[in-house]
């Protein structure tokens, strides 16, 4: 068995001067590629709609429910791409609001 210079001045069998020095470790390649993201769930809102109660009635608690639960405005935000920047400036209003608004449950009467 004949032995060559390997890397780093390791002797190597000549044979395993084929193979390249990944296939040597059994070390597991590092994937350069973002991880994948779960798709969004289906909206499930629900309203119950009351025995003799008007169609239209039902329809406003509906488009209640839709608006509280932030889905189309999610929609919208992402119809067009967003920079770095915009990302920052709509999560610094986001902070405020939220903040505004426990601020304001907070309050004494």
């Amino acid at each position: 068995m004949a032995l060559m210079t390997g890397v780093d001045g390791f002797f190597t069998p000549a044979s395993s001067s084929l193979v390249t020095p990944a296939a040597r470790f059994s070390a597991p390649a590092l994937s350069t590629r973002r991880p994948v993201t779960v798709a969004p769930t289906m909206v499930d809102i629900k309203v119950a709609v009351n025995e003799g109660e008007p169609i239209e009635s039902a329809m406003r608690r509906f488009k209640i429910a839709v608006a509280k639960s932030g889905h189309l405005v999610e929609l919208k935000r992402r119809r067009t791409f967003e920079t770095n920047n915009e990302k920052k400036i709509r999560k610094d209003k986001e902070s405020r609001r939220t903040r505004s608004l426990m601020r304001r449950s907070n309050q004494q009467y």
